[in-house]
């Protein structure tokens, strides 16, 4: 939500295991400030406040330099070694990387909205797995849909269905099933949603904007996601001819070095069932310099924005790939998740140039 006095911008992420951010950008000054939760939403006592000055790279990525974190913590260093890359798409997203001495996992974020932005149908992504570097998409949660309904107290029901990537191009699944067992979710302010249990304890948290982004999490230990509010007009050719660039996220990479790589991703000319797309590492997130070592991903379903497909490795080997696709103001976003020619899962999270 911005601000009429200056131009603020301000979101609320998950991060695996079940962290949850609360980001303020000002965009005038060119500063930032972030509230880290490790998990435990009723109580403050653990949270960390860091706050710094950001510059925008000449390849459209944010570098976000810490300045001061309180309580002082060994985690987060003041001196410099700590800092953040990300993404930022006003009124929509923000992406975050932690750099430096704080490597870990993606930062997923959702800028604030309104109470209203909540009904609706939204394709989801497991962005943040709860079992970390043990998670595997073919065999655990990976995507889904969920639906959000008001009732008659003004908290919202959720339904839904959820798979894992084995259920694509009828494989027999591993998970395929309602979800249930969530309790109504209630809005509090700026589209910020939570779920609290019989005893009044929070057990999740969301947030929602007018763009059709929807951020939960549900807790440490349980992971959260990012979700596109379903369109009938998004289909194969919306990707038609479009360049992304974003972050592969790689839950299970045993170096921190490894765990979050900036890409870049080229569709060609969609056909009448198919678009196809080329997909490297960026080697100079400065400059958005891209490697000659190419990955072809192949995108043959879209139904109200969930994608289906698969990628195709040097060895010939496919993994399948659910995504999900958002147009908003003029940008794109594009969630895949998928697994390397290990077998190990990444996410792909982009944005159109």
């Amino acid at each position: 939500m911005n601000t009429s006095d200056q131009n603020i911008t301000t979101f609320k992420g998950t991060q695996s295991p079940g962290d949850v951010w609360d980001w303020t950008i000002n965009h005038d000054e060119k500063t930032f400030t972030t509230i880290w939760d490790y998990g435990t939403f009723d109580d403050e006592t653990d949270d960390l406040t860091i706050s710094g000055s950001f510059e925008v790279l000449g390849s459209g990525y944010m570098k976000c330099t810490i300045n001061d974190v309180a309580p002082n913590s060994a985690e987060v260093p003041e001196d410099g070694s700590a800092y953040f890359y990300a993404m930022h798409i006003p009124d929509m997203a923000m992406i975050v990387k932690p750099e430096g001495s704080i490597k870990g996992d993606l930062i997923a974020c959702v800028a604030a909205g309104e109470c209203a932005d909540i009904p609706g149908d939204y394709n989801y992504i497991m962005t943040a797995p709860g079992k970390g570097s043990d998670y595997d998409p073919t065999q655990d949660e990976a995507y889904g849909v969920a639906t959000f309904l008001p009732e008659e107290n003004g908290t919202f029901g959720i339904h839904g269905d959820k798979y894992s990537l084995d259920c694509i191009n009828e494989g027999i699944c591993t998970v395929d099933g309602g979800i249930t067992g969530l309790p109504a979710a209630e809005c509090i302010e700026n589209g910020a949603m939570t779920i609290s249990s019989d005893g009044g304890d929070t057990q999740i948290e969301g947030q929602f904007t007018a763009a059709g982004v929807m951020m939960m999490d549900m807790g440490k230990g349980n992971g959260g996601v990012l979700a596109f509010e379903q369109s009938e007009s998004y289909t194969i050719a919306t990707l038609s001819n479009e360049e992304f660039v974003g972050f592969a996220y790689f839950p299970s990479a045993e170096e921190e070095d490894e765990k979050i790589i900036p890409v870049g991703l080229s569709f060609g000319n969609s056909g009448e069932n198919e678009v196809i797309a080329t997909a490297a590492e960026m080697i100079n997130i400065n400059t958005g310099e891209l490697s000659s070592d190419l990955v072809t991903l192949t995108i043959d379903n879209v139904t109200k924005g969930l994608a289906t497909g698969f990628i195709k490795y040097d060895d010939l080997t496919n993994a399948n790939l659910a995504g999900t696709i958002l147009e908003s103001g003029g940008k794109k976003m594009l969630l895949i998740s998928t697994t390397n020619d290990s077998g190990k899962s990444f996410i792909l999270v982009l944005v159109n140039k």
